[in-house]
């Protein structure tokens, strides 16, 4: 009859360093090799946020430029044709309802949250026959969205859910 009972020789390599630290030397290098391939999916992720956000407000801007003044190189806008054309492009480009809740399909996972939204309409002078800006039309947003951990499954359902956030300041430039 064979013995159950696992001898200490039986364990050791040939250096002597046991067979279960090397298995758990193992388990924490992938727990570490998953929590840096998460944190860098997190990162990209909120890149492209940030850069969507800020090609949706410009956009707004640009969409919401008052073309009567336009044509003497002013930069004035409707600030509540702005904030109109900037909801619809958030709910058309991130697939979301009218709540700002993704659909299906939507590149978030959560509610975006707008926290605040400052929409500057912009103001000129003249000087002469010429006239410029004194002071530019601008979107400032800021809010966040949450985003699942996908690689650390033994976490909470509280727990697996990381804020996302962003903050957007965009100006309407115009050069002669």
């Amino acid at each position: 009859m064979k013995s159950i009972y696992i001898s200490f020789k039986e364990l050791t390599c040939i250096r002597g360093e046991s067979n279960l630290i090397s298995i758990i030397k193992f388990f924490i290098f992938f727990a570490i090799i998953g929590i840096a391939v998460e944190f860098f999916r997190l990162q990209s992720f909120q890149s492209t946020l940030q850069t969507r956000i800020e090609i949706i407000a410009q956009d707004s801007l640009e969409l919401s430029i008052n073309d009567e003044y336009r044509r003497e190189g002013i930069s004035l806008i409707d600030p509540i044709k702005a904030e109109e054309h900037l909801y619809e492009l958030l709910t058309t480009d991130f697939n979301l309802d009218n709540n700002l809740k993704p659909k299906d399909r939507s590149l978030l996972q959560a509610p975006l949250i707008i926290e605040g939204l400052t929409i500057e309409e912009g103001s000129y002078s003249n000087s002469g026959a010429s006239f410029y800006n004194v002071q530019l039309p601008s979107i400032e947003i800021k809010g966040y969205t949450h985003q699942k951990i996908i690689l650390i499954p033994f976490l909470d359902e509280a727990l697996r859910y990381i804020e996302i956030p962003f903050n957007v300041y965009i100006e309407n430039t115009r050069y002669n």
